[in-house]
């Protein structure tokens, strides 16, 4: 039990470590004073993610002001209100969590996210590449990166969703062993649609 323990707590640990890697600090720009028709033709043509009407066996994460998701009702949270994270009580290491920084003007969108990309790659031992992918997020145009690590000798995926909203910038984390991500595709896919 101790060993099981040990690993979900650095699971936790490297989990935020990952969401500091990248780049959370950097200061940037991004979707604000474009109009309407700018922000539609941003998205024209990405992958579309919705949020599901029903939400049923979700909670809604209440602890960060300016956005908001859902999470699985059975995960506990273990963050705290400027960082919520929460994990999963039936499948070990699996966790999702949120964070935000203001940002003036310095990069784009898109040079935030190369930027992102770069801080992982140089932070974390990467199996792979950091495949990364934009999105239309309910009507917003979002990135999705992917990418695998390891933790202990075991493989580790993590999924993060970067958002612009009201001038600030929103990572959404959800990670856990790869060996579990089939089981954890449903209820990702269900809390990256409810992003907004």
């Amino acid at each position: 039990m101790r060993k099981i323990l040990k690993k979900s707590i650095l699971l936790v640990i490297i989990v935020l470590a990952l969401v500091t890697l990248t780049g959370c600090s950097f200061n940037f720009g991004g979707l604000n004073g474009q109009t309407a028709n700018e922000q539609a033709k941003d998205i024209e043509g990405l992958p579309v993610y919705t949020a599901d009407e029903d939400m049923t066996g979700y909670t809604k994460c209440e602890e960060m002001e300016g956005i908001e998701f859902y999470y699985p009702s059975n995960y506990m949270s273990v963050g705290k209100a400027e960082q919520p994270m929460y994990m999963d009580t039936e499948i070990l290491g699996a966790s999702v969590n949120l964070v935000s920084s203001e940002f003036p003007s310095a990069f784009s969108f898109e040079g935030y996210v190369d930027a992102s990309v770069l801080g992982i790659k140089e932070e974390m031992e990467i199996n792979g590449d950091v495949e990364t992918e934009y999105i239309n997020l309910n009507g917003v145009r979002a990135a999705k990166l992917e990418y695998t690590t390891n933790v202990e000798e075991e493989s580790m995926k993590v999924v993060q969703v970067l958002v612009l909203k009201d001038e600030k910038a929103y990572i959404l984390t959800i990670g856990g062993y790869e060996d579990d991500f089939a089981e954890l595709q449903p209820k990702m896919d269900k809390m990256i649609k409810s992003f907004r």
